[in-house]
């Protein structure tokens, strides 16, 4: 071998040999380390992370401890009683006739570490005061949503139906403070219940009138049936009430399943919602089925007994719907 060849060999061995230890001394020393470094960094990051958790978790705990002074209660039965309980004080305070407001319970409905109760209210009365209502609610200092809210012209000029849900929380939290003595922020002497008062000056939600004709006034006297209307379809205790008030003298009379009404026997009281018959953009809560001969009937609430209608057999709530029925169509 030539001089020259044996130095470009030697040349090349110590070439590969540099290669050789340097991946030797990446593998054994490098690698490890960046390792190392990026597990450091992976668990910095897993800390701050935690740390972040940590202080959501605490601001969140201190907030609900704030919040739980304006519960109506730590329980489901005991919030829904005590919501249901302000509802009829409220009622009864404003001037509001309780007969003519019906109460559901809704819920409990489990969320994420809380659940929701309230009721579904629906009733009738003077524009000025089921507005002085809505208001004193919206006010209510308690944890509460207002929600499906609905206006609709009522029997009579003044008078309007309004139909809304009342929901409030139920979370339970340890250490929490007493409930508090609580105040609304606003009452009905403050300037904001006087925004509402542009409805009651246009009457907005008067029914329409139509002028009477001759042809009317000699069409001889209403149905008995036209003054006798359904107040409330209360339930307390698991039993059905309807209530129906005599509009002539307002008396207010009390029937139960089993009872004669309208030419037929109370069978119960359907608390399904349902769209009002031939009112396809209105919704009713309950209406009391009535047992005429073979055939059911309903009458919602709020209506009058003459305005009962007949029920399909489609229409007909599960309890019923294997009872023989021969439906006739109704026609006006």
């Amino acid at each position: 071998m030539k001089r020259r060849e044996a130095i470009l060999l030697g040349a090349i061995g110590c070439l590969l040999l540099l290669f050789i230890g340097a991946y030797a001394i990446r593998s054994v020393f490098v690698k490890p380390l960046k390792d190392l470094q990026s597990q450091i960094a992976a668990l910095r990051d897993k800390l701050r992370q935690n740390k972040d958790d940590q202080r959501a978790y605490f601001s969140a705990e201190q907030y609900l401890k704030d919040v739980a002074p304006r519960l109506f209660g730590r329980e489901a039965d005991t919030a829904t009683a005590e919501a249901g309980k302000m509802l009829t004080d409220q009622i009864v305070r404003l001037g509001l006739q309780e007969s003519q407001f019906s109460r559901m319970p809704v819920g409990p409905r489990r969320l994420r570490g809380a659940q929701e109760v309230g009721w579904s209210v629906q009733g009738e009365g003077p524009l000025a005061k089921v507005l002085d209502l809505i208001f004193v609610l919206e006010q209510t200092p308690q944890v509460h949503r207002l929600e499906n809210l609905v206006f609709s012209a009522g029997d009579a000029p003044g008078r309007i139906k309004a139909r809304f849900r009342y929901l409030t929380l139920v979370v339970e939290v340890a250490g929490a403070k007493p409930k508090a003595d609580l105040k609304p922020k606003f009452t009905l002497d403050s300037p904001q219940r006087r925004l509402y008062d542009v409805i009651v000056q246009r009457d907005l939600l008067r029914p329409y009138s139509p002028r009477a004709t001759t042809e009317t006034a000699a069409a001889g006297p209403a149905s008995p049936l036209d003054v006798l209307r359904v107040v409330s379809l209360s339930n307390w205790g698991g039993t059905p009430e309807v209530a129906v008030c005599d509009t002539n003298s307002m008396k207010i009379s009390s029937f139960k399943a089993g009872d004669t009404l309208a030419g037929g026997q109370i069978v119960m009281v359907d608390y399904r919602t349902l769209p009002m018959p031939g009112q396809p953009g209105l919704f009713s809560n309950s209406r009391v089925i009535l047992k005429v001969g073979t055939n059911f009937w309903a009458v919602e609430h709020g209506q009058p007994l003459s305005a009962k209608y007949p029920l399909a057999p489609e229409q007909l709530p599960t309890e019923l719907r294997g009872v023989s029925v021969n439906y006739e169509p109704h026609h006006n």
